[in-house]
């Protein structure tokens, strides 16, 4: 009853702030990309989107054609959104002009090359995630929704994220991703909790709205942090319990970067 009260509020809060904006930016384009080249599972068609760009193309040079001087004025949640898109689009966008590669790892400099531009500005990766969206908004369950390109990374969903839906989008985001035993595989009662090594590269960012330590406590402000993060979204009882107990050592499992790539299975001859 809690999560689904708090669902509302999200949900209800994004939609008042929007009407701030006389036109909401449109981000149809993309969901439109997603609904074609994504699948139900997280998976990116990038060979078909190598041969076929355009919505690809026309999303990213609708975010280059805001004007510089009115995006600073946007509310909060039509920025949140717009940043979260972006983001997707360039890692597609950066994985697509090297495809094919087996990870995106193998493009050199990825995180840190020219991506996508806004308002004039030339972004990078790491610089979207780190100052833009981590930066700007501080909030940790963007951490539990960014899709970049490998197996092991959050699920890239069929859904572009608006301006009215965004707190609530990000919110069953980190839910999914908390909840998904291929990426945390909590198992009650063992010596060693098994959780994405997504938590350890990114541990000071769940200290924003999670983080606390008692003085006798083994574990470290930022392992708290990540500890209660989980229990938050946590649906399973018995796993919030475990992870109350605090009778385990935490164990950050091997990244799988090997590429979401999707091959749709042909078409049945008629």
């Amino acid at each position: 009853m809690k999560k689904a009260f708090l669902l509302f509020i999200f949900l209800f809060s994004g939609a008042v702030s929007v009407f701030a904006l006389d036109k909401p930016f449109d981000h149809s384009i993309w969901e439109r990309f997603l609904q074609t080249y994504v699948s139900a599972d997280g998976e990116v068609d990038y060979l078909r989107v190598q041969k076929e760009p355009d919505l690809l193309n026309r999303y990213i040079q609708s975010i280059q054609d805001i004007e510089k001087n009115d995006f600073p004025s946007w509310p909060r949640e039509e920025k949140l959104a717009l940043y979260l898109n972006l983001y997707h689009a360039a890692v597609i966008s950066q994985i697509v002009r090297h495809y094919p590669v087996k990870t995106i790892q193998e493009i050199p400099g990825v995180w840190d090359l020219p991506a996508v531009k806004l308002g004039g500005n030339i972004f990078s990766l790491n610089h979207l995630r780190d100052n833009e969206l981590i930066g700007q908004f501080r909030d940790e369950k963007i951490d539990a929704a960014l899709f970049f390109g490998a197996k092991g990374a959050p699920r890239i969903r069929q859904e572009a994220f608006t301006g009215p839906k965004v707190e609530g989008q990000l919110y069953l985001a980190a839910r999914e991703f908390v909840n998904d035993e291929t990426r945390n595989p909590i198992q009650p009662g063992k010596k060693h909790l098994q959780i994405s090594r997504i938590f350890k590269w990114y541990a000071p960012n769940f200290k924003l709205d999670f983080g606390y330590r008692d003085d006798d406590d083994k574990f470290s402000l930022e392992e708290n942090s990540i500890l209660a993060f989980l229990a938050y979204y946590l649906d399973d009882r018995a796993k919030i319990e475990y992870l109350e107990s605090k009778r385990y050592k935490i164990k950050y499992l091997p990244f799988d970067w090997n590429l979401n790539d999707w091959r749709p299975a042909p078409a049945a001859a008629s």
